[in-house]
């Protein structure tokens, strides 16, 4: 009996064995697919984060795309060469903004000119005129970070001419494009140049006379400002910032730029307002203008802070800025056209007391004009040479007055209007690097009749 159950025992191991077999075979496979699935859920998980920080890296890129055009990111395309507004597409400067992390970008622009006078070649000189260098930040999908800092004419310091700004640095919030709240210090949305200023989007080696006499690019407020692009092609920008001080006024030839006070200990009794349009719903087609209006004076301020200072007490009055504006390209061809007025109020009374200031303490401080304007004409045609190779040449005729009326009877300055003809070409061979000659011909001031040289790039 022993012996039988010993021997059902054995049979019974041996029916098992093979199952035991086949089960811990299963297991095995069980816990290899197991591991497997692990490794495809890590990568996966991997790529993933990879295509959300890549996708982050765009809109950051986008979003510092409109630091100088004030556009939604991503509404437009790119910006043709010689292109110098908004119209077509984000700002270039950013187009290919090198990331430092998934959610940084950075980029930049930078010029070097030549001019040479005819009439006086004592005046001759070469300048590297700006080193720039734009930083921005995306903190999460609607909150980003633009900034602007700027080297002018290559050495800054208490001897120099040169100087080192901060042309923007601003948060904005977008809730959707068509609505977009910033604050900081920003450019303002006049003309053509002031928001687009890289030097191979603009043409001729010099910004034009008009957007630097009359608008003073590159005009910057610190402020709070609403703006959004529509579905319909027309973009809107309106807010309220700091202003002139024409307590300050210290040149004649450049109006604003004279009263600008680029939100350095920026004086602000008084705050202004402005608005600007355009519309873009036409293929090609961009017309727009804006409007600026603010106090000039801020409750007597400087004289306030400094009684050796001319004493404006009881004056109030304010400066004004409009622009209109309109462009059209069609395949190679691009035509622009632009208007800007100005005003002083209560210019009479400033220069009453700056004349009576003037003579009393042998200085020679200028005059404050009551209206100011400037107006230009543009042509040019691009000619594709292959690839990005292109060569764009141009036209130009432009006036300005910077002192078209003064009171009191006051003769203007001749230097200070001119009409003058500007006429060259860029060369690109590549769509961010241009080589720019043009020639010069200033019709009341023949003295300044020059050639200029220059060499600008964007990144």
């Amino acid at each position: 009996m022993k012996r039988l159950a010993m021997l059902m025992a054995g049979t019974a191991l041996t029916v098992a064995a093979p199952a035991l077999a086949d089960e811990a075979s299963l297991q095995t496979e069980v816990a290899a697919l197991k591991a497997q699935l692990a490794a495809q859920k890590e990568l996966l998980a991997a790529q993933a984060d990879r295509l959300d920080r890549l996708e982050r890296q765009m809109k950051a890129g986008q979003e510092m795309a409109a630091v100088a055009t004030g556009k939604e990111p991503g509404a437009d395309g790119v910006l043709a060469a010689g292109d110098g507004t908004a119209a077509a597409e984000p700002a270039p400067m950013m187009a290919s903004a090198s990331q430092t992390g998934s959610d940084t970008t950075i980029g930049g622009y930078g010029e070097i000119s030549y001019n040479g006078y005819i009439h006086d070649a004592s005046r001759n000189q070469a300048d590297l005129k700006r080193f720039v260098l734009f930083f921005g930040h995306r903190f999460n999908d609607r909150l980003s970070f633009n900034s602007e800092v700027e080297v002018e004419h290559a050495v800054s310091s208490a001897s120099d001419q040169g100087e080192v700004e901060i042309e923007q640095a601003y948060l904005n919030y977008a809730f959707r494009p068509a609505l977009n709240l910033k604050a900081g210090l920003f450019l303002m949305p006049f003309g053509f140049i002031n928001r687009n200023h890289e030097p191979p989007v603009f043409f001729g080696v010099e910004r034009n006379e008009v957007e630097t006499r009359i608008i003073p690019s590159t005009w910057r407020e610190g402020g709070v400002s609403i703006w959004g692009d529509t579905s319909f092609g027309l973009s809107y920008d309106a807010g309220v910032t700091t202003g002139f001080d024409v307590a300050k006024f210290d040149e004649a030839a450049k109006p604003l730029a004279a009263a600008h006070q680029e939100l350095q200990f920026a004086k602000a009794a008084s705050l202004s307002y402005y608005g600007a349009l355009e519309y873009k719903g036409i293929p090609g087609l961009l017309v727009g203008g804006a409007i600026f209006h603010g106090g000039a004076l801020h409750s007597n301020a400087d004289f306030r802070a400094d009684n050796s200072q001319p004493d404006f007490a009881g004056i109030h009055s304010s400066v004004t800025l409009w622009d209109v504006h309109g462009r059209w390209q069609h395949k190679g061809l691009d035509l622009q056209a632009l208007y800007a007025h100005g005003t002083y109020s209560r210019a009479d009374r400033i220069d009453s007391i700056l004349l009576a200031y003037n003579a009393a303490n042998s200085t020679d401080r200028p005059l404050a004009p009551s209206s100011f304007h400037g107006w230009l004409v543009q042509g040019a045609y691009s000619v594709t040479l292959g690839g990005d190779v292109s060569i764009d040449p141009f036209v130009r005729y432009e006036m300005f007055n910077t002192q078209a009326t003064l009171p009191l009877g006051l003769a203007a300055d001749p230097a200070n209007r001119d009409r003058v003809l500007t006429g060259g070409f860029s060369f690109h061979p590549l769509h961010e690097v241009v080589v720019k000659l043009d020639y010069q011909h200033f019709i009341e001031n023949s003295n300044n009749d020059r050639v200029n040289v220059g060499l600008g790039y964007m990144f």
